[in-house]
C-alpha cells in the first residue's frame, strides 16, 4: 500500500511538472509572437495611413461647400471604405503573422525539425502576402487626390 501512495504522489507530481512545462513553453510562446508580430515595424506604416486618411477626410471637409450632397457623400464612403479594408489586410497580417511566427516556434523548439528549412515555407508564403497585399494597397491609395474639376 505505501508503494502505491508513493507512485500516485510520483504521478502527480510529473503531472504537476508536465503542466508547469506546457504552461512555460504556451508563455514562451506567447512572447514570441508579440516580438515578431507586434513590434513598432508593423505600427509605423499603420501610423502613416491613419495620417493619410485623415488628411483626405480633411481634404474632402474643405470641398464640402463645392460638391453635391451625392458626390460628398460617394467620396466620404470610399474613404471609409479605405480605411475598412486596411483594417481587413492588417487584421490578414496579423493572423499569417502569427501563424507563421508558431510555426518558427515549434520549429525552434524542436531539435528534428531545425534542419527542415522548408518546414515553415507555406506559413512564411503566406505572411509575404499579406504584407505585400498591404504595402500594394497603402502605395495605390497614396496616389489618389482629391481634386476639383473646372
Amino acid at each position: 500500500m505505501k508503494w502505491y501512495t508513493s507512485l500516485a504522489a510520483m504521478i502527480v507530481m510529473s503531472a504537476c511538472s508536465s503542466q508547469a512545462n506546457v504552461s512555460e513553453i504556451a508563455q514562451q510562446k506567447t512572447q514570441f509572437i508579440k516580438d515578431e508580430c507586434y513590434r513598432n515595424d508593423a505600427g509605423s506604416l499603420n501610423d502613416a495611413f491613419q495620417v493619410f486618411m485623415s488628411d483626405r477626410q480633411e481634404e474632402l471637409g474643405g470641398l464640402r461647400s463645392t460638391l453635391s450632397n451625392d458626390n460628398y457623400e460617394q467620396l466620404d464612403y470610399a474613404l471609409k471604405h479605405f480605411v475598412t479594408y486596411w483594417e481587413q489586410l492588417q487584421t490578414e497580417r496579423n493572423l499569417a503573422c502569427e501563424q507563421h511566427a508558431t510555426c518558427e516556434f515549434i520549429k525552434f523548439k524542436t531539435p528534428e525539425l531545425q534542419s527542415n528549412r522548408d518546414f515553415c515555407d507555406g506559413t512564411d508564403f503566406e505572411y509575404s502576402v499579406s504584407r505585400a497585399k498591404i504595402i500594394n494597397f497603402f502605395s495605390d491609395i497614396e496616389r489618389l487626390e482629391l481634386q476639383k474639376s473646372p
